[in-house]
């Protein structure tokens, strides 16, 4: 029996269990990211699992490749792990070299496809339906696949109750309301604010509604960025309702400081809806994309489902409005509120 090798023992049995090909999809990103890092974990430390863990992108890597990896034994493991990112942005030819692979997969290999997108998407090709559909029968024979939709409203709070579980803390019922309401479907910001809210109040403790108005509502970013989100997908009433819930926690005196500020986050945001709708035009993909922007897969997909309610030239026509408030609210031409509110209006009714 080899020791101190690659590997613990205790891993072994662990990764002996996996199957030898999985496929996620989905647009569910957090769901995607956090099953690749539990498959990750079974391997050990980041200097266990060195020799047997490849991640690939089949934008810049072929597939034949990808599976020629797939096929090396590993290296004191019962398995490798191989991650193969974007297969929903393979050819057809292409997918069937994947499913031959699938017909008799590496029994040494953890072969995992991702799509962070709808793999049945009724909008596709019946050539490409085809295809997808046979691909992910023979996975599921010989592996297993998972979709992961977003989560719903109403699922929000269960998954916001398991999180504060984890760390070991609990919430009440309004705390978790205002917390979903506040933040929205937006799964690594609503994690990244339960760990800061469990920090707080300490193991055993119990978040409540003062807690999540303290550190969550009083956020100025967090806000604007929510009452960004309600303008750009045209949700009228949570639109108006969040803008004023910013005025409500502004200080009188510094109305039109806040306006400026508002105005300053509202015409970057629409520059950046106007720039991702160019990069579709130019069929730049996802990651690219990112890099581009300088922002994470999830905010980029929501920029992407954004732009569609609006043209390029809608959105040159909000920048304009936009100009327009900044210079009726320094000249004092109406209380900043009112100018705002105005402005809300046109955007909505572009």
């Amino acid at each position: 029996m080899i020791k101190n090798n690659s590997f613990k023992n205790s891993n072994k049995k662990s990764i002996e269990s996996l199957l030898p090909i999985y496929l996620l999809t989905g647009e569910n990103n957090w769901k995607i990211e956090k099953s690749i890092s539990r498959l990750k974990m079974r391997f050990g430390d980041d200097s266990e699992r060195e020799l047997n863990f490849q991640q690939f992108d089949f934008l810049k890597v072929s597939v034949d490749d990808i599976l020629n990896v797939c096929k090396t034994l590993p290296f004191l493991s019962p398995k490798r792990l191989v991650i193969a990112r974007n297969v929903h942005k393979l050819s057809n030819d292409e997918l069937e070299k994947i499913i031959e692979y699938a017909k008799s997969p590496s029994p040494y290999c953890c072969l995992v496809l991702i799509a962070e997108t709808v793999w049945d998407n009724s909008n596709l090709k019946n050539s490409t339906r085809k295809i997808r559909d046979k691909l992910k029968n023979f996975i599921g024979k010989m592996g297993k696949v998972y979709d992961f939709r977003p989560i719903s409203f109403r699922g929000l709070e269960s998954w916001v109750r398991e999180r504060c579980r984890e760390r070991e803390v609990r919430i009440n019922p309004a705390a978790v309301y205002l917390l979903t309401n506040f933040l929205g479907n937006d799964l690594w910001n609503l994690e990244s604010e339960v760990e800061k809210l469990a920090l707080y109040v300490g193991k055993g403790e119990v978040i409540d509604q003062r807690t999540v108005q303290l550190l969550v509502a009083g956020n100025p970013d967090i806000n604007i960025f929510k009452f960004l989100d309600y303008l750009s997908e045209k949700k009228e009433s949570e639109a108006y309702s969040s803008l004023r819930s910013i005025f409500f926690r502004t200080k009188p005196g510094k109305l039109q400081i806040e306006s400026l500020r508002i105005l300053g986050t509202m015409r970057w945001y629409f520059k950046r809806l106007l720039k991702i709708k160019s990069l579709i035009e130019k069929k730049i993909d996802i990651k690219q994309m990112g890099q581009i922007l300088s922002a994470k897969n999830f905010a980029i997909k929501k920029l992407k489902n954004q732009q569609k309610n609006f043209s390029k030239k809608d959105l040159r026509n909000c920048l304009f409005c936009l100009l327009e408030a900044d210079e009726g609210i320094k000249r004092g031409k109406q209380k900043a509120e009112i100018i705002l509110e105005t402005l809300v209006s046109k955007i909505l009714n572009i």
